[in-house]
């Protein structure tokens, strides 16, 4: 190790802010796998009544209604992604305090 770096030790992580930033970034994917979802269900729900008759209403109301679906369901799954994966990174970041009182933090070395 040479004189211009110096060793830091993290000793605690504030769980709310761990909370807050997993809960963004869980909530982001989250959606962007909902709205592929969505588009899936879309497709997948004119053709299923595409093929029920030769009624292109038919195909585009069952597109609607997939779409429509996807989306409810792409926001509730994103929504459940973002809380989860937000506590989840909470209860880590409490567990990470109470082991590191124990065992000590881990050591990082930085450039003043």
């Amino acid at each position: 190790m040479d004189e211009a770096t110096r060793v830091l030790e993290i000793k605690s992580i504030n769980a709310w802010t761990v909370f807050k930033l997993a809960l963004v970034a869980y909530l982001v994917i989250g959606l962007l796998f909902g709205i592929i979802m969505g588009l899936v269900l879309a497709v997948a729900g004119g053709a299923a009544f595409g093929l029920e008759d030769n009624n292109p209403l038919s195909a585009i109301l069952g597109a609607g209604g997939g779409f429509l679906g996807g989306i409810i369901i792409g926001l509730l799954y994103g929504l459940f992604v973002g809380i989860s994966g937000g506590v989840g990174a909470a209860i880590f970041a409490l567990l990470y305090d109470l082991f590191a009182s124990f065992v000590g933090g881990v050591k990082i070395r930085v450039k003043p």
